[in-house]
């Protein structure tokens, strides 16, 4: 299992700002960060929960582009939430869950 704290996390089509997501096999748990949790790594920027089988190399660098040009973390958000849903990378119960880590 790995746990990140993000300035947001994109999952199931909702942003969930100053959270902990938990990669478990192929199950995600996301909740909102209340206090230190051990073995919890800060990402300085936002991580993107997406099927393993249809993330390409291409949507990966699109997104690291998008965070890159933005000048606040507020409009980087909007800008890859917009992005992942106009893409369709939203995982379904039948895909297994990645993540994408996309550094500030």
């Amino acid at each position: 299992m790995v746990r990140y704290l993000a300035h947001a996390v994109m999952h199931g089509g909702k942003v969930y700002r100053q959270s902990i997501v938990e990669l478990d096999g192929t199950r995600v748990a996301v909740s909102r960060f209340d206090g230190e949790i051990h073995s919890t790594i800060f990402v300085s920027g936002i991580i993107v929960v997406v099927p393993e089988e249809r993330i390409t190399t291409v949507n990966v660098d699109q997104m690291k582009h998008i965070l890159g040009r933005a000048d606040l973390i507020e409009t980087a958000i909007k800008r890859i939430s917009r992005y992942v849903i106009m893409r369709n990378l939203a995982v379904t119960p039948d895909e297994t869950p990645t993540l994408v880590i996309l550094q500030r």
